[in-house]
């Protein structure tokens, strides 16, 4: 647990340099300027890093396209930041909705569980679960859309209805027999005349003796 969670001035979940959702200290000034320049060098080829200047400890878990980032005072050691971003990790990969769009501060709603669930880490406790979505209200149906009572002569007039459909689709198969018997005769009697015609110029079957 982190003793103090004022020690953290600010963290983040970032994609690439996209910062999704983010935490500020009321203590301190405003530092989304800082953090958003910190996450966009954050080093490549690394897991994890942490960098202290003057009196403010930076500290990084990059699990690509992910970065999870935080500045911290000096005196909240290392051994103390890096399992708080690991509990950060693993809670926003558990809850993060398998639809959701990658906009700046998209994450911003979930944050705040989140957060509060890795400052204060119970091994045994589930990770917090998402807000529920508001459910839409059933809108009242208009008395002309109502269900009517269903007759006897209703479910015929159904029945009939139904049956239209696999008349005209026997009503195509039919016609398309229809024209190919007419193209069969057709090359028939075309073959016909053109084989009369041979003949007629061969002197009959005179030719097949050349």
């Amino acid at each position: 647990m982190i003793p103090n969670p004022e020690l953290i001035q600010y963290a983040c979940i970032a994609r690439s340099t996209t910062i999704l959702a983010q935490h500020q200290s009321e203590k301190e000034a405003s530092m989304e300027s800082l953090a958003a320049q910190c996450v966009a060098q954050a080093p490549p080829n690394h897991s994890m890093f942490s960098h202290t200047v003057d009196n403010r400890s930076f500290t990084f878990l990059i699990d690509p396209p992910f970065v999870f980032f935080t500045i911290s005072h000096h005196t909240l050691l290392k051994s103390q930041t890096l399992p708080f971003l690991h509990r950060l990790r693993s809670s926003f990969r558990q809850t993060l909705p398998s639809n959701h769009h990658f906009a700046p501060l998209s994450f911003q709603p979930h944050f705040h569980s989140i957060f509060t669930h890795a400052l204060r880490f119970d091994p045994h406790a589930p990770p917090p679960p998402l807000p529920s979505p508001p459910q839409p209200q059933p809108q009242p149906q208009p008395h002309f859309l109502k269900k009517k009572k269903t007759s006897t002569l209703d479910v015929l007039a159904d029945d009939v209805v139904s049956l239209k459909p696999l008349h005209h689709h026997h009503k195509p198969k039919h016609v398309w027999k229809k024209h190919v018997w007419v193209l069969l005769l057709l090359d028939l009697f075309v073959c016909t005349v053109l084989f009369v015609i041979w003949l007629w110029v061969c002197s009959g079957f005179k030719c097949m003796t050349y």
